[in-house]
């Protein structure tokens, strides 16, 4: 029996665990996000269809705070994408979501924060006068007094906070929050608030009593789990930043910490002994005043100490006993600062040369602080104006460091002087810590309370809720910046830091930490809270007049900076481009350099970028005449060096060059192996594994992730506009290079006194390419490791890259059809076989540009002749002026879905021509009954016959289209040409680029023809071929050569005209 009951016991236990795996199995598979969706990004989306001033003020502080945030002016089906790529943490909105924004955030899991503002239906409108009892001001502290104390006087706050609430965590308060105001509203400035009666589930968190009744009026509560409304008027008030950060960290779930609420505060005094230079000096009861403020900052701040920048030349050398006097009783209290080194005479350290005159007076001015026994922070120094640091001086850097150990250094000229204190970065260079110094709204010239700019008022703004404020709130480490004088006449400095330091002790839970030494901040700095930016990225001088100043301040060299780039990437033939541009005599190429040859390298290498902005200026000539480029081609896959070109050369001109990139792997592996000497063969590269030998499989990235064309244009365009990217079709530039030469000229780099392209490279028959001609007609052609033949790849290689690059080759095309570019024949799938039998088409469009007629002048089994010239392989449908390629394989596949260009196409032709390949084939019956529906004069004929019949009405300047499907199917192809076809997407049905693109104009033009019977003339199939000299000297037309994005195809009506104008 006890045998019986344990086996059922088992089978029931069995049953029900069984059961519990299976509903969480399908539990799992009907919810796609529970505890599955990985996060790409911890991104913000804001939501505003106005950009609202508060909307404004929240991308700012998020500035501050760092946090990454993506802004949006609409709900598309482009941000329904981002969100389902991205999976945004978070999604702030001006107004109230539809039902389908709602269902999405749900979905994935979103949380929301909604602003309560004049777009709420549902809100209350509220007159401020009716929700607060009087504005205050700032009182200040009497800093005059012998004991310096904080006097603060408020009226009684009218918002109140929910005890105990999860959300508030930064402020310090009990139920009252606590305000200071000094904005008058008018009676008629509403406030949008949600009253307590409504019938939504909510979580009060802050609210307020109207005057006029009891009634609670919730200006933050929560709807829902991690669903917020904030109103805007909150926005007026300080606290509403505390808050905003809090709101962040709680809608997250703590991942936006801001690195705890521990915060480090060093405070600089510069100019130190230069009353006299500065017309500031300081008194003795200004010292005493200085140590009374320290002695306060320290109830808050542990061993805290005021940093003094010192100049010992100046000292006791006033010619006011006053200043001697403080100057003497400042030594005597010399033990209660730190101080540290501020140059022996005030001298600016911009255009120092001479490394002994600055190791000299580097060490005078350390032999007076060990004569006076000073208490220095040795590895901490400053120079005067920040001069030398940034823009950098290599010789300070060295000095300071070889010689006297300084490692940590501060500036706040770093990335640039005029940008926000909040965008201030550090970097380390040469071993020396470079911390960003903070401004504290006080200056040489500020001196007095009364008189400060624009009102004192201003002042108490800033220490309560404004800049000073949320430098402390949102930054770990701050480090500020002052000067002597900030500490005489109303002692403006003792008054900003003892207040600050108070205000935000009382009023946040803001730790502070104990003092540190300047090497345990930069170590903190650049270990703990921001490692990125350890390495500097220069910035230019010349677009910021003080760090022009601190440069060299000499205009000229500006002109030196290139002025565009040849980016790559390698092994696509741009060697050869930077050849043939450094022939024309306006074009400067960068000098030769021994160990990266023509290249310079300066933004893709770390070791050369370190060597700073003068010495890649060196590497150009300055001459104002000519205009400076350089070629580069590791900068194409480098992310890095996006951002370094972007910082340096924001308005520079780029060029790619594009060739097949399945071919441009195999030439890149065929380089390393002549380079390195290694025996491993291609097919055996390309099945290497990440876990197998890390030298090969390195090899293996090097070689084909350059050729991820479309990622690496993606983050060039994240930078630079397209209208400063040009990209080249590098089967085109080698084929015949006299036309892209041309347009680079004219129409991209907009050359003055442009050459012809013949002038310039010339076809080298030895060779068997184009190579660059000497002013004296003479060949330079590139040496023999360029252009080399080598084995073919073998098929087992093809079919792997084809497979490889195809997703990457069908990106690309997308992204160059937006951004307006020419498709060039790399983007089309195809693998550059040498069998031309089997290669796919490279044609996306015939050139407009071309007079004759399309007319099909012979057929193959697996394709067409297009005017005795150009080889097509597949279906193809073809209109007055252009073929583009028609994306089926069998007769089969001849839809009414694949002939739907048919009903967008504009104008609609007189009658349509349909091939349908060997008479053997038929035509689904629904294919005609869907021509018939579009009420248009059609023919349905073998291939042969189509061909005839379709050459016969454009000869006669009809308006017909047509489609014709190949004699054989292209379903048994055996290398994979259907698939690349296929995939590449060369013909879809996008109605937009139907319109706008590929008929915009040409169509226009045919109608103009068939009216006057005139601007065209029939083709003749037996026309006679050019001869062979005249053919080699004349432009090849392509059907895609390097483009810059400008209108989306050229027109042919103005060629037309000109034409017209001849026979007249």
């Amino acid at each position: 029996m006890v045998r019986c009951t344990l086996k059922r016991a088992i089978k029931a236990l069995s049953f029900c665990l069984i059961f519990v795996i299976i509903c969480t199995y399908y539990s799992s598979q009907s919810v796609p996000n529970k505890n599955f969706l990985q996060r790409k990004s911890l991104s913000i989306f804001i939501l505003s269809s106005t950009r609202s001033k508060t909307i404004q003020r929240i991308s700012l502080f998020f500035n501050e705070l760092r946090l990454n945030y993506v802004e949006y002016r609409r709900i598309d089906e482009h941000f329904y994408e981002n969100v389902k790529t991205l999976l945004p943490r978070l999604i702030i909105l001006d107004y109230h979501p539809d039902e389908n924004l709602r269902s999405v955030i749900n979905q994935y899991e979103i949380k929301l924060l909604i602003l309560l503002n004049a777009q709420c239906t549902d809100c209350t409108k509220v007159s401020y006068s009716e929700m607060l009892f009087e504005n205050v001001s700032y009182p200040t502290m009497d800093f005059n007094r012998d004991v310096l104390k904080p006097v603060i006087h408020t009226t009684k706050s009218p918002f109140r906070l929910v005890q105990h609430n999860k959300i508030i965590q930064i402020l310090r308060f009990d139920t009252v929050l606590p305000y200071f105001h000094h904005q008058q509203f008018e009676r008629k400035t509403k406030c949008f608030v949600f009253r307590t009666t409504d019938n939504h589930r909510t979580d009060t968190i802050v609210y307020v009593h109207s005057r006029t009744s009891s009634e609670k009026l919730k200006l933050l509560f929560e709807y829902h789990e991690k669903q917020l409304y904030l109103s805007e008027c909150l926005f007026d008030y300080w606290f509403i930043w505390p808050v905003m950060m809090d709101i962040v960290r709680y809608l997250t779930s703590n991942e936006y910490d801001y690195h705890g609420l521990k915060r480090y505060v060093q405070v600089d005094i510069d100019d130190i002994f230069l009353g006299d230079k500065s017309n500031g000096y300081l008194i003795s009861d200004d010292i005493q005043a200085l140590i009374r403020s320290q002695l306060f900052i320290q109830n808050y701040i542990e061993n805290f100490r005021y940093r003094l920048g010192f100049s010992g030349y100046y000292y006791s050398n006033s010619t006011n006993e006053h200043a001697n006097e403080a100057n003497r009783l400042l030594m005597n209290e010399k033990d209660r600062f730190t101080w540290f080194h501020h140059t022996w005479k005030h001298e600016k350290l911009t255009n120092v040369t001479n490394k002994i005159l600055l190791i000299s007076s580097t060490e005078t001015n350390m032999a007076f602080a060990q004569k006076h026994q000073l208490p220095l922070d040795e590895n901490y120094a400053v120079a005067p104006h920040h001069s030398g640091i940034y823009p950098i001086n290599h010789i300070v850097y060295d000095v300071w460091h070889r010689f006297f150990n300084f490692t940590v250094t501060s500036t706040e000229n770093y990335p640039y002087h005029y940008q926000l204190p909040s965008d201030r970065r550090g970097f380390i260079y040469r071993n020396i810590s470079v911390l960003p110094r903070r401004s504290c709204g006080l200056y040489t010239t500020t001196r007095n309370y009364t008189t400060y700019p624009n009102g004192s008022h201003r002042l108490e703004r800033i220490l309560m809720g404004g800049r000073l404020f949320r430098t402390i709130l949102t930054n770990p480490i701050s480090i500020f910046m002052s000067h002597n004088v900030n500490y005489g006449h109303d002692r403006m400095g003792n008054y900003v830091f003892a207040k600050l330091v108070y205000l935000i002790s009382k009023w946040t839970n803001i730790q502070w930490s104990r003092d540190l030494s300047s090497s345990e901040l930069a170590r903190k700095y650049f270990h703990h809270f921001y490692p990125e930016e350890q390495m500097p990225i220069f910035t230019n001088p010349c677009s910021d007049r003080i760090l022009m100043n601190l440069w060299n301040g000499n205009d000229s060299l500006c002109t030196t900076f290139p002025q565009f780039i040849i980016v790559g990437p390698q092994k696509t033939g741009t060697t050869a481009l930077h050849a043939m541009l450094s022939q024309h005599p306006d074009l400067r190429p960068s000098r030769a350099i021994s160990t990266t040859f023509e290249e310079v390298q300066f933004f893709s290498n770390n070791t050369i970028y370190l060597n700073g902005i003068n010495w890649y200026l060196n590497q150009f000539d300055p001459d104002e005449q000519s205009m400076n480029f350089e070629k580069s081609a590791t900068y194409f896959d480098s992310a890095v060096s996006i951002k370094r070109l972007k910082a340096l050369l924001p308005n520079i001109r780029l060029i790619m060059m594009l060739t097949e990139p399945g071919h441009r792997a195999y030439s890149r592996y065929q380089h390393e192996i002549a380079r390195t000497n290694r025996t491993i063969t291609f097919d055996e590269l390309l099945k290497m594994k990440h876990k197998e030998n890390s030298e090969d499989f390195r090899l293996k990235q090097r070689c084909l992730q350059p050729g991820h064309y479309a990622e690496h244009v993606r983050n060039w365009l994240k930078y630079f506009s397209s209208k400063q990217i040009y990209i080249i079709d590098g089967e085109a530039f080698r084929q015949d290079p006299r036309p892209i030469l041309d347009d680079l000229q004219h129409s991209f780099l907009q050359l003055k006194n442009s050459r012809k392209s013949s002038q310039l490279v010339r076809f080298n028959r030895k060779k068997g390419f184009f190579c660059p001609i000497s002013s004296k007609h003479r060949f330079r052609c590139l040496g023999n490791s360029k252009g080399r033949s080598y084995q073919p790849m073998s098929s087992q290689s093809r079919e792997y890259l084809t497979n490889y690059y195809l997703s990457h080759n069908r990106i690309l095309i997308k992204l160059l059809r937006d951004y307006n570019y020419s498709l060039p024949s790399c983007a089309e799938g195809r693998m550059g076989y040498p069998n031309e039998r089997y290669e796919p088409t490279t044609i996306a469009a015939m050139d407009q540009d071309d007079k004759r007629l399309p007319l099909i002048t012979g057929l193959y089994d697996d394709g067409f002749l297009i005017a005795g010239r150009d080889r097509i392989v597949g279906a193809i449908f073809s209109f007055p002026r252009q073929i583009v390629c028609w994306n089926v394989f069998s007769p089969e596949q001849i839809t009414p879905e694949s002939l739907a260009l048919l009903e967008v196409i504009q104008p609609r032709p007189e009658i349509f021509v349909l091939g349908f390949g060997a008479r053997t084939n038929k035509v689904l019956p629904e294919t005609i009954k869907y021509l018939r529906s579009l009420k248009i004069g059609f023919e349905i004929l073998p291939t042969t016959q189509a061909c005839e019949t379709y050459n016969f009405l454009l000869s006669d300047n009809r308006l017909a289209y047509a489609g014709f499907f190949p004699q054989n199917d292209l379903v048994d192809q055996s290398y994979g040409l259907r698939k690349a076809l296929a995939r590449s997407q060369l013909y879809e049905k996008d109605e937009e680029y139907i319109k706008t693109d590929m008929l915009k104009d040409t169509y226009e033009i045919m109608i103009k023809a068939h009216r006057e019977r005139k601007l065209l003339r029939p083709y003749s199939p037996l026309e006679q071929r050019q001869s062979s000299q005249q053919e080699e000297n004349d432009t090849h037309v392509q059907s895609v050569i390097g483009t810059r994005p400008t209108e989306k195809r050229p027109s042919i009506k103005q060629d037309n005209d000109d034409r017209t104008d001849k026979q007249k």
